[in-house]
């Protein structure tokens, strides 16, 4: 386990590096290198589009899942994981994780209600007839 940690933590680290060293270039850097490769940088683009739209539909179909539950994440909390993004509710601490690629959700926030809403309690004097 420590080992796949230690993986892990290097790949993360080579990615890093890699980011930074593309945002260190200029837009005619970056297509000049991309033509020297063959990359076709409209099919690049389009790629690159598309998986940013499945992430964002997949945060988006997660987070109302979760809105619909009553749970309430702070989208500032999202963190990568071994297994997609994690969260937990901020309400009663159930966690629920999601992977961008799939829009697989997993967790007990996605259980059921969250317990610990208000808005889910039914009152006596609101249940009863009058």
């Amino acid at each position: 386990m420590a080992d796949k940690k230690n993986h892990d933590e290097r790949v993360e680290r080579l990615m890093n590096l890699l980011a930074e060293s593309v945002l260190g270039l200029s837009d005619e850097g970056i297509l000049a290198e991309a033509g020297e490769v063959g990359v076709d940088s409209g099919q690049e683009a389009e790629r690159t589009q598309l998986v940013l739209r499945q992430a964002s539909k997949a945060l988006e179909l997660v987070n109302k899942r979760l809105s619909n539950l009553g749970h309430t994440v702070n989208s500032d909390d999202w963190w990568r994981g071994h297994w997609g993004y994690h969260n937990t509710c901020v309400t009663c601490g159930s966690f629920v994780s999601f992977t961008t690629a799939t829009g697989e959700m997993r967790g007990a926030a996605l259980d059921g209600l969250c317990l610990e809403n208000d808005q889910y309690t039914i009152r006596k004097r609101e249940a009863s007839c009058k």
